[in-house]
Formats: structure tokens, sequence, C-alpha cells
């Protein structure tokens, strides 16, 4: 069954539309053929006409199985004003010479921030697309698994654009290599093919001290092509703020300019001048993801997902509010966590299925295992 696209000067219409039908993959992404397999992939739900008669035993290769195992990620509000937001400060980037801003996204783990940042990178590509079919506008990468060398970050943006030479044998494979210096290809790529976006996952993998020198390199595909970079991880916005004050000896350069700007200024003043500075958590836009809160004056946010992942089930004889009737009960296992609550819902889906109830139940729920199972006593 495909879904229609909605037209186009209906941003908001869009934006939901694109949260409906991106599908969740794994780590191949990390490539230009499988992240442009990845945009260009329409995931929607089977079809039951499709699907076993009720009368048939269901297995595990039934087409609702397959999806239930990883439904899409339900539209909100929040993702979508997320979307728009990163639509407006691209359509600012895209339209001067200087002074353009990366981004930010930040928040505790398992909470939708990988999955907002490919949905970005998603969305802009899809827009260039309508008009252009030759070109590469996102790069997606992770942190390297060594980030002390830049020669690392550039081999894993290589790699991404299948620059990155193969070894010819499993005994060539093994030998110690030397990485080459790909900054040149990849500039070269990148300028042809006029890449406009650089995603750049699991910050919370790199340290301040290891990231500075890269940011020096991210800053020239900025000023020279008119790349955005998105840092995304945990703690993203700690870290980046950090190395860039390292990296550009901030504090240095504002104590010299506030001795400039107060020529009469006692030491003591100038500290304050900067220590006021330092409140400054984050100099790029961050867009932090938290988990879904619950309490008696605050529910709609969960309450909300949970409608959407109601709307998503395929199962023959779903109860009404399946899910939003066991509103608390799901909060206390996951704390919001879309990671545990997406989890509990698809295992909970799939042995329904399975089993032949096509309904989830308590039992279904509390007889799948996620994690956070150990609660703390209270003191």
């Amino acid at each position: 069954m495909k879904t229609t696209a909605p037209a186009a000067s209906d941003a908001r219409a869009e934006m939901a539309h694109l949260v409906r039908t991106t599908p969740p993959l794994p780590a191949w992404i990390f490539s230009w053929e499988g992240w442009d397999r990845y945009v260009r992939t329409e995931f929607n739900p089977p079809d039951l006409l499709d699907c076993a008669p009720a009368d048939v035993e269901v297995d595990v290769d039934d087409p609702r199985v397959d999806y239930h195992r990883h439904l899409l990620m339900i539209e909100t509000a929040f993702l979508e004003d997320c979307l728009l937001r990163a639509r407006g400060t691209f359509g600012v980037n895209g339209n001067r010479y200087e002074g353009l801003l990366d981004m930010v996204i930040d928040g505790p783990a398992g909470t939708g921030k990988t999955y907002l940042l490919r949905l970005i990178g998603r969305e802009l590509q899809r827009r260039v697309e309508k008009h252009f079919s030759d070109r590469i506008p996102v790069v997606h990468i992770t942190v390297p698994h060594d980030p002390e060398n830049k020669l690392n970050w550039i081999w894993e943006i290589a790699s991404f654009l299948a620059l990155t030479p193969e070894p010819k044998s499993e005994a060539e494979a093994r030998q110690p290599r030397r990485i080459p210096d790909l900054s040149l290809p990849v500039h070269t790529v990148m300028e042809r093919k006029q890449t406009r976006l650089l995603l750049v996952d699991d910050i919370q993998r790199v340290s301040p001290a290891q990231l500075g020198p890269i940011l020096h390199y991210f800053d020239y595909l900025r000023t020279r092509l008119g790349i955005t970079t998105i840092f995304c991880g945990t703690g993203a916005t700690d870290i980046v703020h950090a190395a860039r004050k390292g990296c550009d000896r901030r504090d240095e350069a504002l104590w010299t300019a506030h001795q400039r700007l107060q020529p009469g200024a006692t030491p003591s003043d100038l500290k304050a001048a900067v220590a006021k500075e330092h409140k400054v958590r984050s100099l790029l836009p961050v867009t932090w993801v938290d988990p879904l809160p619950w309490s008696d004056d605050n529910q709609e946010p969960l309450l909300a997902a949970l409608k959407g992942y109601e709307k998503n089930l395929r199962m023959r004889k779903l109860s009404k509010d399946v899910l939003t009737r066991h509103a608390q009960y799901l909060h206390d296992r996951t704390g919001g966590y879309f990671l545990y609550l997406s989890q509990l819902i698809c295992g909970a889906a799939v042995a329904a299925i399975l089993d032949g109830t096509e309904d989830i139940t308590r039992e279904h729920l509390q007889a799948i295992r996620i994690g956070r199972e150990e609660i703390l006593p209270s003191r």
C-alpha cells in the first residue's frame, strides 16, 4: 500500500509524511549507496490482504511480523518542529557566503537523537532531488574508532563517498596499513557534487581534545564549500563547546577583547567579564531530545506517542486504546525513552501475532525484557 506524498507547499504535512515513512536501517547507512537507499525507501505498513489469512498460522516470515519488528517512529509535533527549524537554518545558510551556523543535537541515550539526525538529512536530500539528480547533498559519518588522528575522520567521509581503497586480498587486509591523506579527493567530490550537510553521529565517543583538531577541518569545509555540520550525541553540547574553546583559544581572545573595550579595567574586572561569557553553554543552536514526560499535569506527549504507535499497528483483533490504557505502566517500564518504548511495543506486537492473539495484552508487555528491569529502592 503506497502512501501518497502531500504537496511540497504544505511544509508541516510534508514533515509529517516524512516522519511516517522514514525506515529504520542498520549500520551500512554510512555509505552513499546505503544512505541513498534509506532516503528513497518508503516503509509503509503492510496491507492485511497481502498477509496470511486469519485462519492460517503465522510464521516468522509473515510481512506483518517483519513490519512490527521495527515499527515506524511515530510522528510528533516535536519532530515536525525540529525539521522545520532545521529547514530554516539551512535556508539562511544557503543564501549567505559567510556566518554559516552548525547545529547540535543532544540529550540522554535512547531518546531518538540519531533518528532525528537522519530525518533532517533525509528531508534535505529529498528537497534537493526534486530539482537535481546528480548531487550528493548529504554525507553521514560516525566518530571514527581512533578519533585522535584527523586523517581517520577524513577517512570516514571518504568511505561514505566510496573513495577509500579496499584491500585486494585477505593477506593484504591483515597487514598494518598507513592511512593515506584523502582530503583532496574528498574535497573534490564534495565540491563537484555540491554537498551541503555533514551529519556526525556518536559525538559522545570523542573527548574535546580529540574533537578540537578536526573542527578546523569542518570549518574549512564550511568556509570553502558551504557545508553545515550537525553534531549528534549524548553530551554533544558540552563536548563541542569545550573543543571549540580549546582549538580557537577563545578565553585568550575574550581577555584581549575586553582589554581593548575597557582600557581602564582592573584584572578583576576583566576576569568578571570573561566569566560572564563562560555562562554561555553553546555557541551553536542546540536541539534537546528528552524522554517523554509523565505526570498528573503533563501526560499529553506520551499519550500522543502511544496513539501514534496504535495507528501504525496492523493486527486483526486490536482492542480500542490498546496502548494508551497502559500509559502509566509503559512509562514506568520505559522511563519515556523511545528506545525502550519501541522495543517493548514491537516485542509485544510480534509475540501477539505469532501466538494468534492478534491483540496486545498486559501479559504480552510483561513478558518482554527490555532492560531497565532493576529499579533502585527509594531512600
